[in-house]
């Protein structure tokens, strides 16, 4: 080989040699998806709730009230004001909470009977069923529950025109009306006055509760005559 071509040769494979190699691009990490966040869980265990709740107490009766925010007032008759948006409220341990079609509820015992009752405020508001032994407060902005297990303050009997008569005297709670103060009141009346388990009495009950809210005692008499709704309100109650 001539010394040319050797020279030229050599020049190849040094410049061979330095040129500097491409390499191929290094491939990105795969993205790992960032796991969202689970939703929060709220609970609405009666067990769980009772033991972080506030206890709100009326006579016998403890409810268990569940809420960011609550205050207790107490009315002059001896029922609470519960102020508490939103709040979750439960039933004392061994009894239920039944919510009822007009948005009151009633706490009942073992055997059924109505034991205390409560009412959304202001009107619009409502107690719905989560459990059997929870409500939730719902409305539309601020709103609180009337609570209390007296219906009934007094019922006496005594004797007026025609007969026995019984003066009963409602709560300020059962004054305002709702299907959970039609059962309280009906449940405490022959508690405190069983010969008033006769028929009629109970339509003549609901009738002043409907009707003469404001009456100072309602005069139930078991001797007046069963009749129809229609005629009970044109006869102011006293058929």
């Amino acid at each position: 080989m001539r010394a040319g071509a050797v020279v030229a040769t050599l020049v190849v494979l040094v410049l061979a040699g330095c040129t500097p190699r491409v390499d191929e691009p290094t491939p990105a990490p795969a993205a790992t998806a960032t796991p969202s966040p689970s939703p929060s869980v709220e609970v609405t265990d009666p067990v769980a709730l009772r033991t972080t709740g506030l206890p709100v107490i009326s006579g016998p009766v403890t409810l268990t009230v569940a809420a960011a925010d609550v205050s207790v007032t107490a009315q002059d008759d001896g029922s609470l004001l519960v102020d508490a948006p939103g709040a979750l409220v439960v039933a004392p341990e061994g009894m239920t909470l039944e919510a009822l079609s007009d948005g009151s509820a009633v706490v009942r015992d073992a055997s059924g009977a109505f034991v205390a009752g409560l009412t959304a405020q202001p009107w619009g508001s409502r107690l719905v069923q989560v459990d059997p032994e929870v409500v939730r407060l719902t409305a539309d902005g601020e709103a609180s529950i009337w609570f209390t297990s007296t219906a009934v303050q007094s019922a006496v009997w005594g004797e007026a025109e025609g007969g026995r008569s019984l003066a009963v005297t409602p709560s300020a709670w059962a004054r305002a009306g709702s299907l959970a103060a039609q059962d309280g009141l009906w449940t405490q009346v022959v508690a405190l006055a069983p010969d008033a388990d006769v028929p009629g009495m109970r339509d003549q009950l609901e009738c002043h509760e409907l009707g003469a809210p404001d009456k100072d005692t309602w005069n139930l008499e078991p001797w007046r005559p069963e009749v129809g709704a229609l005629e009970m309100i044109s006869a102011r109650c006293n058929p």
